[in-house]
């Protein structure tokens, strides 16, 4: 289904959903801060910021606005998971990037709570591919 006709009852079943024109755009903001392969998502209602750490002693941090987002919808004032960051930008980067001019990756990134997957709708050229990455737990935040 494309990501623009999903009805307004599926996101009920989220407590975040966030959506880009560019997966790409997100993909190089998180390539940025990868030096280890989880990192923590913590989404308020001002955005999500993602954050990577090493032993406590090296920390990288991205911050993007509910505003950089097309569609920004968050449930509670807090929500917050861990998921393999490398998992997440092969997802991302599924379609392999188009070289035609115009085409883009759009993303809509859903999260339901602990003990969920975090789903990814990716979609291309009317090409959807939907992606759950289940190792998805609840922090402590």
């Amino acid at each position: 289904m494309p990501l623009s006709t999903q009805s307004q009852t599926d996101d009920e079943q989220y407590i975040l959903v966030a959506s880009l024109d560019n997966a790409h755009n997100l993909s190089n903001i998180l390539k940025a801060i990868t030096f280890k392969d989880h990192a923590i998502f913590s989404a308020t209602p001002n955005g999500l910021k993602v954050t990577v750490e090493d032993s406590k002693c090296l920390q990288a941090n991205a911050f993007i606005q509910a505003e950089i987002f097309q569609e920004y919808t968050i449930q509670e004032d807090l929500v917050g998971f861990q998921v393999n960051l490398t998992v997440l930008l092969d997802c991302l980067n599924i379609f392999g990037g188009s070289t035609v001019p115009g085409v883009l990756t759009a993303l809509r990134m859903c999260y339901r709570g602990y003990g969920y997957p975090l789903t990814l709708f990716l979609e291309e050229g009317g090409v959807v591919t939907v992606v759950n990455i289940w190792e998805c737990w609840k922090c402590s935040l």
